[in-house]
């Protein structure tokens, strides 16, 4: 009997899981979908004239959505890779400015003009895989941008917290959430209550990803009021000596 009750309660929590997983995309797909259907038609309608200024405008804007679209898929294919334990990092010596930098401009067409601070230590060198910790990076600063309003500052800053631990933080100027809402922060499919349009809460998946990508990395993440006002996210991750730079193949 306690068997069978325990598969129940499994087969249910499948079930709430697939609901949320429903509820919380359907909207974050159907919009990027719409914009990018709109924008084509209007290429394509041979009764619209569009100047080539105006042209160029309507592709930006629907690999603008297409990006978003990306963005989305592989936050739930990682989140997959997560709960079923396929990860498997491959850890090298990185230096986090070069992580940092390329971070930066995958995410850049969501930064767009505003002001972004960059602050790494020279020679921070951090034990990580390049492909996790970027991603971090990009769901972070994307996560940042989503949640505050236009023209708000973000920093991404990175150093050495003690021997053998590398801290990397990004933080936003915007509103912050509540003190209470914080330890919720990186669970699957959380949104703070009463943030925004549905279209500005997200889904709730990117901070999960990054938790499961920083666990897998051997660091730990925290969420807390920063000191630009907004919310801040602060890494832990094992730091790598400087000289093992030299030894890891190009």
């Amino acid at each position: 009997l306690a068997e069978e009750a325990r598969r129940a309660e499994i087969a249910r929590q499948s079930d709430a899981l697939k609901s949320a997983l429903l509820a919380s995309v359907s909207h974050d797909l159907r919009t990027p979908l719409a914009s990018i259907r709109a924008y084509a038609g209007t290429l394509m309608d041979d009764e619209v004239r569009l100047d080539p200024d105006e042209a160029r405008a309507s592709a930006a804007a629907i690999d603008r959505e297409a990006q978003r679209l990306n963005r989305l898929v592989t936050n739930l294919l990682d989140l997959g890779r997560i709960e079923g334990g396929a990860l498997r990092p491959a850890l090298e010596a990185l230096d986090a400015e070069d992580v940092v930098a390329s971070a930066v401009t995958h995410a850049e067409p969501r930064i767009e003009q505003r002001p972004l601070a960059v602050e790494v230590e020279p020679g921070t060198t951090v034990l990580a895989d390049a492909v996790l910790l970027e991603e971090i990076l990009v769901n972070l600063l994307e996560n940042a941008v989503r949640h505050t309003p236009d023209g708000t500052a973000i920093r991404v800053a990175a150093g050495e917290l003690e021997p053998g631990t590398i801290g990397i933080t990004v933080e936003d100027a915007g509103p912050g959430v509540p003190d209470d809402a914080l330890p919720h922060l990186f669970e699957t499919f959380y949104r703070v209550p009463g943030r925004g349009t549905a279209a500005g809460r997200g889904t709730g998946v990117g901070l999960a990803v990054v938790r499961g990508f920083v666990a897998a990395l051997g660091g730990t993440a925290r969420a807390r009021r920063g000191d630009l006002g907004g919310l801040a996210v602060d890494l832990q991750l094992p730091a790598a000596a400087p000289a093992a730079l030299d030894t890891v193949p190009a």
